[in-house]
């Protein structure tokens, strides 16, 4: 969809209070929801019995839906359309083009139980480097102290993926600032052959022109649809590594016409 609003003249100083506020409202949800009440959440969740770690994926799935909740809401111009197919994923590795920091919370959102890949540097943030760390989700550095952690999670993969899990990850491995496919990273393609399940492609667009690269404003003002397509499935059974990432590459960078629900 084109953008059809102005930010010249008299509307600019508008536009950037509102953009402002949105943002502002955005980083309070996050700051403030997790303190209250999701803190209480992931308490309550730690003291039952059973599985901690499938506790606090739901948790955060909930914790991040109700951040697009709030986005649909203060920012109506942005509009998510979802491919449905996307939504029944189950027992596999999903890849996706990376082109915004909210691509990795509108995973979240999406998928009940899910891991990913997070910097290292997070796991040492009070709090939530403890939600990161019982959520069961990946240190990128397998360095030092997080060289167990990793090695714990790989070996786990098969029988969470066997459960109806979904790893996702971004191979690029960082956001894209003109749209093209960087190059691309092969530990969740050697995960994806170590446990022989299902590589998803998806494809993203629209993100990067609600909160892009660099900046630190949402531009909500703007008229923007974010898609999420399905692309193709790929089965890793015995091909080597640089098949698969030349058919996800070949895949990201075919040109799509997404569609989908909203």
């Amino acid at each position: 969809m084109a953008d059809t609003s102005t930010d010249t003249g008299l509307f600019r100083p508008l536009i950037r209070f509102y953009d402002a506020a949105v943002t502002l409202s955005c980083w309070g949800y996050f700051i403030l929801a997790f303190v209250f009440p999701f803190c209480l959440v992931y308490g309550g969740a730690w003291l039952l019995p059973g599985s901690r770690e499938a506790r606090f994926q739901r948790i955060n799935s909930w914790y991040y839906r109700g951040f697009f909740r709030l986005l649909r809401i203060i920012a109506p111009r942005h509009r998510l359309q979802i491919d449905g197919r996307v939504k029944q994923v189950q027992s596999s590795i999903v890849v996706c083009n990376h082109l915004s920091y909210l691509d990795p919370l509108l995973m979240l959102a999406l998928f009940p139980k899910q891991k990913t890949v997070v910097k290292a540097k997070f796991f040492q943030v009070p709090i939530f480097g403890w939600v990161l760390r019982t959520a069961g989700y990946f240190p990128a550095d397998a360095r030092g102290r997080y060289r167990q952690m990793m090695i714990e999670q790989v070996e786990g993969m098969k029988k969470y993926l066997a459960d109806g899990g979904v790893f996702f990850i971004f191979p690029e491995g960082k956001r894209s600032r003109d749209g093209t496919i960087g190059p691309l990273h092969r530990g969740a393609l050697k995960i994806a052959r170590l446990c022989n399940a299902p590589i998803e492609v998806l494809h993203l667009t629209g993100t990067e022109r609600l909160f892009a690269p660099g900046k630190f404003l949402f531009n909500a003002h703007r008229t923007n649809i974010i898609s999420l397509t399905m692309v193709t499935r790929i089965q890793p059974d015995k091909h080597p590594v640089s098949y698969l990432e030349q058919q996800i590459r070949q895949a990201l960078t075919t040109d799509q016409h997404p569609g989908g629900e909203t």
